[in-house]
């Protein structure tokens, strides 16, 4: 079975804090992953539609539309999408929306790294799996 190793898990930060994107940039880069950022849950859109990424971290508080939203808006484009929430505005009933919505986990300001990391680690460990699933799938009914 093929095993996803992190430099093959491609990442996109989006939030309107271009510090915290910075950060997040290069901190997950130094680990190895690909990594792109972008300013706007409507950029991260755009981007989406052109790119694929395994896992989308968004903050949950920006100018034209919430993480939330952008949560529910990615999962349509692709439910299989790993989403990641963070926030500095942590509140249960966002918690609650951001689960409920599919997202895969949920980090508070100031920023843990090695939360995040362990999270990315499970991430690669599904994406690894899934691909493999519809790999063997994919194949076999090929055959048929």
């Amino acid at each position: 079975m093929e095993k996803k190793t992190k430099n093959e898990l491609s990442i996109l930060v989006v939030d309107d804090d271009e510090n915290i994107r910075i950060v997040l940039q290069k901190s997950l880069e130094k680990e190895g992953y690909h990594v792109s950022t972008s300013k706007s849950a409507e950029e991260a859109l755009n981007t989406l539609q052109r790119s694929f990424f395994h896992v989308v971290i968004t903050d949950i508080m920006m100018a034209e539309m919430t993480g939330v939203e952008l949560l529910l808006k990615i999962k349509e484009m692709n439910y299989l999408m790993q989403i990641f929430i963070m926030t500095s505005h942590s509140t249960l009933p966002n918690v609650i929306k951001c689960m409920q919505g599919g997202a895969y986990d949920f980090f508070e300001k100031p920023l843990i790294m090695d939360d995040i990391l362990v999270s990315l680690s499970e991430a690669a460990r599904r994406s690894s799996r899934w691909s493999s699933l519809y790999n063997r799938y994919s194949i076999s009914s090929q055959g048929k």
